[in-house]
């Protein structure tokens, strides 16, 4: 694609994520996204099949915030401390940068029951999964790849199910929530530098 096309597409999308803080996903029409954007309702056409492919599109760049988040956090991990430490702050900042934005928020509600976007999802999440283990894995020589990937995928799939929950929450609730879970990480990450392979 060329520069000028994903500008418009840029553009595009940029408009459906304004139009669905204001309205909801599923009150997004092409011909609003067209009007946001300043493009002709074709053009949408020509790069999106329909409105699900520029919802998928939307979690996409979602998705890829999340990465460059989590590189960015998980760096000069030199203790489980550290480990601990910057683990909470990715939590953190996922639900301040995220599930704050209702956008992002119907998007992801969304995500449920579209099964192509799941599968980029489940992708996306073995993604954030490795980059954590890459951080962090010399903390654990005695766990084997497989066991220190499993545990870290699993620690990445509660943390999307719980910031999800908390987002239907009042905020204090969610944010007692988010407490109790940034424990369960510290106990895990302690289960682990004493765990068996």
């Amino acid at each position: 694609m060329q520069a000028r096309g994903r500008k418009r597409v840029e553009m595009i999308i940029d408009a459906a994520q304004l139009l669905i803080r204001e309205k909801g996903a599923d009150a997004l029409k092409m011909s609003e996204i067209a009007v946001a954007a300043g493009v002709p309702i074709g053009s949408i056409y020509q790069f999106f099949a329909d409105r699900g492919a520029i919802l998928r599109a939307l979690a996409e760049r979602y998705m890829e915030q999340n990465r460059r988040l989590m590189e960015g956090t998980m760096r000069n991990i030199k203790t489980v401390e550290d480990a601990r430490r910057k683990l909470w702050a990715g939590l953190d900042q996922s639900y301040e940068t995220n599930w704050r934005d209702p956008a992002f928020r119907d998007v992801w509600f969304g995500l449920l029951a579209d099964r192509e976007l799941q599968q980029v999802n489940h992708a996306a999440t073995r993604r954030s999964a490795a980059i954590i283990v890459n951080a962090i894995k010399h903390l654990f020589p005695h766990l084997s790849a497989q066991r220190l990937m499993l545990a870290t995928e699993t620690m990445v799939h509660m943390s999307e199910g719980l910031v999800r929950s908390i987002s239907l929450e009042d905020e204090s609730i969610g944010q007692a929530m988010l407490g109790e879970f940034k424990h369960l990480i510290a106990l895990y990450l302690r289960d682990l530098s004493t765990a068996a392979d």
